[in-house]
């Protein structure tokens, strides 16, 4: 049996990376989206939970306020990036640079 490393995401809430879809700021809060669905609004800033994920590679800042899992995406068009939930979120020109799919 293995076991799931949590990460500390605001507020006594802890979450396993893997169920994590994507992150967004929202000023000094930021929205975790997980897989299932669920929603927690955390008083954590987006930079700080970044560094949190810092040890796991499946997490890519797109652009200024959103985090995606790599591991989540459903297709890259253009300048694009679609998850498995068919959300789309654009992906800024200098961070476009470093997109490997």
């Amino acid at each position: 049996m293995e076991t799931q490393k949590m990460i500390h995401i605001g507020s006594r809430k802890k979450v396993a990376p893997q169920d994590i879809l994507y992150l967004k700021s929202d000023i000094n809060y930021t929205r975790v989206l997980l897989v299932n669905g669920q929603i927690f609004l955390s008083s954590t800033t987006l930079k700080i939970i970044e560094s949190r994920l810092a040890p796991t590679t499946d997490f890519l800042r797109i652009n200024r306020g959103i985090v995606i899992n790599i591991k989540h995406v459903k297709a890259f068009q253009n300048s694009e990036v679609e998850l498995i939930n068919h959300e789309s979120f654009v992906v800024s020109r200098r961070r476009k640079l470093n997109l490997n799919f």
